[in-house]
């Protein structure tokens, strides 16, 4: 295209020449070859020049449609890595229910063993009795937890945890005669008993949501049953008259037995309950109420009734 250009250039230019030999045809001959032959170099040298340029331009062309060539090489691979970047975006998009679905399973099977809580450290304090006819008094004691069979171990509806509790009861007074001072002639006195018990117990605690109950998944009743040992301390005044030294000193009767205890409650997580500031020591506590009653090898036995706190890891 830019050589017919020059080409029509020139030819103008040359048309342009000759008319301007026509107009002098009239002058001398010899200047006229002068002029003619000047206005042939001149077109010559412009020729060139403009073919030159040509060349220049073509070249310039090539570069440039050479650079449009690699940027739209680069365009296409810039669009394809886009392309492939977008496909694993848009499957993970797919995947996102999918996902969600599998921690929601996570969360169900967490809840399944127990809360993901396998061991226990807690407080029990309330009402108990007292053996032998006693008055009872304030109980309390500390146990320590631990899930030993799950749900996936086989055991159905619940788990099975094992449990040892040391106890004290602080006996109330009584004033009786069933002590020796009262048996030498003196009247009646005030005497108390305290019991320590150590009382290691196997606990099944069902799950509600196993049985269609996800409502009350916080919920956990349980029952226990175990071997038992029980220390009594009889408190009774020494046999000696007021004002000897000693008079006021109180002996302790020990008797120790060995029984067993049965016995039902319930634990209630506080993971429930939704704070947001404390979920995390929420998600790890407990609560709960218990009835055990405990039976003497010999034939006594009582009641208690305690409430109870924990704290799970």
């Amino acid at each position: 295209m830019l050589r017919a250009i020059v080409r029509s250039f020139a030819m103008g230019l040359f048309i342009a020449i000759a008319a301007s030999h026509s107009s002098i045809a009239g002058a001398d001959p010899g200047a006229r070859a002068k002029g003619a032959i000047a206005s042939q170099q001149e077109l010559q040298r412009r020729i060139i020049q403009l073919e030159q340029q040509n060349r220049t331009l073509e070249i310039q062309n090539r570069a440039i449609q050479d650079q449009l060539n690699t940027q739209k090489q680069e365009i296409e691979g810039l669009v394809r890595q886009m392309q492939a970047t977008a496909q694993p975006v848009a499957a993970l998009q797919q995947q996102v229910p999918q996902i969600q679905q599998q921690l929601s399973d996570v969360k169900s099977d967490v809840a399944k063993k127990g809360g993901s809580i396998p061991l226990e450290v807690g407080f029990r304090a309330g009402w108990s009795e007292s053996p032998y006819g006693m008055p009872g008094g304030f109980y309390y004691g500390a146990f320590l937890n631990h899930r030993l069979l799950t749900h996936e171990d086989g055991v159905p509806g619940g788990f099975v945890a094992g449990e040892m509790l040391v106890g004290w009861t602080q006996g109330n007074h009584a004033l009786t005669k069933a002590n020796l001072v009262s048996q030498l002639g003196n009247p009646a006195f005030n005497t108390w008993m305290y019991t320590l018990s150590l009382q290691p117990t196997v606990q099944y605690h069902l799950q509600p949501e196993l049985i269609g109950l996800k409502s009350m998944e916080a919920f956990k009743p349980y029952v226990l049953a175990g071997p038992a040992m029980y220390i009594n301390l009889l408190s009774t005044p020494i046999v000696v008259k007021n004002g000897n030294p000693g008079a006021g000193y109180r002996h302790y009767d020990a008797d120790v037995q060995g029984g067993g205890v049965f016995g039902a409650g319930f634990e209630w997580g506080l993971s429930s309950l939704k704070v947001e500031q404390i979920q995390g020591l929420l998600d790890k506590s407990f609560v709960g109420a218990e009835w055990r009653y405990n039976q003497y090898g010999n034939g006594e036995g009582y009641n208690q009734y305690t409430g109870s706190v924990s704290f799970g890891w």
